[in-house]
């Protein structure tokens, strides 16, 4: 199957993009990681009412309580990283012009 956009004008740059945006949501990835550990070793173990702590976070059976500002900051992080990643595996095969039938599927005659 050909794409009309693998042979344009934009497709280095296309790649680039696609690139920058896989790099950009691994970075985003382990900054989640980094901030989750974070929280892990710093959250209380018991749910603290008076403080809004009463969001678990459940790390491998070692359970903290966070705010909802800090569980929905890891919430953000998270769909960030996921549509960072998706859109730039998307334009990575829109503008990909190695997407050609396999040998065994072209017709010979």
């Amino acid at each position: 199957m050909k794409l009309p956009l693998a042979k344009g004008k934009y497709r280095k740059p296309a790649r680039m993009l696609s690139a920058l945006l896989g790099f950009s949501a691994l970075a985003v990835w382990l900054f989640h990681f980094h901030v989750s550990d974070q929280y892990d070793a710093t959250r209380p173990r018991q749910p603290v009412s008076s403080s809004g702590r009463f969001y678990a976070q459940n790390t491998h059976g070692h359970v903290v309580y966070l705010t909802k500002q800090e569980d929905a900051r890891l919430t953000k992080l998270t769909i960030l990283a996921f549509s960072l990643f998706c859109t730039g595996g998307l334009i990575g095969i829109l503008f990909d012009e190695r997407i050609t039938p396999a040998p065994w599927e072209k017709k010979r005659w």
